[in-house]
């Protein structure tokens, strides 16, 4: 990962691992969708993941006084048919047994498959990293 040259490739997942367990504030929200898409005449094995980090302090007397957007990234992938069938094959035996929850949400339709997945917490991002490591490290070793 290096960030001082144009060359700069952030492994997305692994930025979010890093900034979750430095991190001291207890409040961090974490957004993570991944769109699969495969509907463009130009490029049509298709991904676009977009993973937003926000942070909040409170107060137990006076609620909620300040909240900071942390992280907004956004990546977008030209795939090759191979590489997009294992993704899709990958999310499909994550999410077969309906793993739907309040933290995981699934679309599928039109040739496009979409995956939210939020946590509030410490725990909640763990969770995301034990059940779903194979689909960020996937994602994350298409960039070298």
């Amino acid at each position: 990962m290096t960030f001082m040259n144009n060359n700069a490739n952030i492994k997305q997942f692994q930025l979010i691992k890093i900034i979750n367990e430095n991190c001291s504030d207890d409040h961090v929200i974490t957004k993570i969708s991944i769109i699969l898409r495969r509907d463009k005449i130009e490029a049509p094995y298709y991904m676009d993941t977009n993973i937003k980090l926000s942070s909040c302090i409170d107060k137990e007397e006076n609620g909620l006084i300040h909240a900071m957007d942390m992280l907004n990234h956004n990546r977008r992938y030209n795939l090759t048919e191979d590489t997009y069938n294992e993704i899709r094959s990958l999310i499909i035996d994550k999410f077969e047994d309906n793993h739907e929850s309040d933290q995981v949400k699934i679309l599928e339709k039109n040739q496009q498959l979409k995956i939210s997945l939020m946590s509030r917490n410490d725990d909640e991002i763990r969770n995301l990293f034990k059940n779903y490591h194979e689909i960020f490290d996937k994602i994350d070793n298409l960039i070298e």
